[in-house]
């Protein structure tokens, strides 16, 4: 959804990155805050990556022909209650 792919560097990112690190440091140090910061960055990144790879599996199962919709005995029903068979 192009969050993994934002450049957390750029300048439009610069300010907020440092008004979350202002807030952080009230309790915690300026490194702490920026090491998160960074982790959640890397988060993002490896979160777009599965997507995307979840994404092209679906597609490929599709393109197959194994993607075949859920049965009509066992999809969900318009009242979000689940009719089995």
């Amino acid at each position: 959804m192009g969050m993994s792919n934002a450049d957390r560097g750029a300048p439009l990112w610069k300010e907020k990155r440092d008004t979350w690190v202002s807030v952080c440091d009230d309790c915690h140090s300026p490194r702490f805050a920026r090491e998160n910061l960074q982790a959640m960055d890397e988060a993002c990144k490896d979160a777009g990556l599965k997507y995307t790879e979840t994404f092209k599996v679906a597609e490929n199962l599709m393109l197959d022909g194994m993607g075949e919709p859920m049965p009509k005995d066992l999809h969900p029903d318009w009242s979000g209650q689940h009719i089995w068979s």
